[in-house]
């Protein structure tokens, strides 16, 4: 993924900015579309852990730290989401517009063109919440894996106590 995309005065077209935006939203989705999959497969082994008895004192000691983990990480994919929501919700308020063109419908204030200032800058706030939500996807996607890790240590834990 790139981050170090700082787009100067004049220098991008806001074409340009968009497609960006929408690069990393793309990204951003399939960062969190990882992590819930990690994230199931966890949730899945765990419960059909416990399905199969109840494991022994050390797997039970290690189920809080799994647990954390796993609260991390679709925390911060929940985050992603939720953060780009309200800003294309804000960005659709304040221009009465679609942010996406090809929707099928006309909303109310679309037949008005954005003055170039006006719509720099929302396409500057929509580049900014891109670069946030794939921060916070790609924080999902590494605690996901670190859940995966830690599911595989409470999975040796509970083999070792014999449970």
């Amino acid at each position: 993924m790139v981050t170090a995309f700082r787009p100067g005065p004049d220098r991008e077209k806001p074409e340009d900015l968009l497609g960006h935006a929408c690069t990393l939203v793309r990204l951003c989705g399939r960062d969190s579309a990882l992590a819930a999959v990690l994230l199931a497969l966890v949730l899945a082994g765990t419960v059909s852990r416990f399905a199969a008895g109840r494991p022994g004192l050390p797997a039970l000691a290690l189920l809080p730290v799994l647990a954390g983990s796993f609260a991390i990480s679709a925390g911060y994919a929940v985050r992603s989401r939720r953060t780009l929501l309200a800003v294309l919700g804000q960005v659709r308020g304040r221009t009465g517009s679609p942010v996406d063109p090809g929707v099928p419908w006309t909303p109310f204030g679309s037949a008005v063109a954005l003055e170039d200032r006006v719509r720099d800058e929302e396409l500057r706030r929509l580049l900014s919440a891109a670069h946030r939500c794939g921060e916070l996807s790609w924080q999902a996607v590494a605690w996901a894996v670190a859940t995966s890790v830690l599911f595989l240590f409470w999975t040796l834990a509970a083999a070792m106590a014999g449970g």
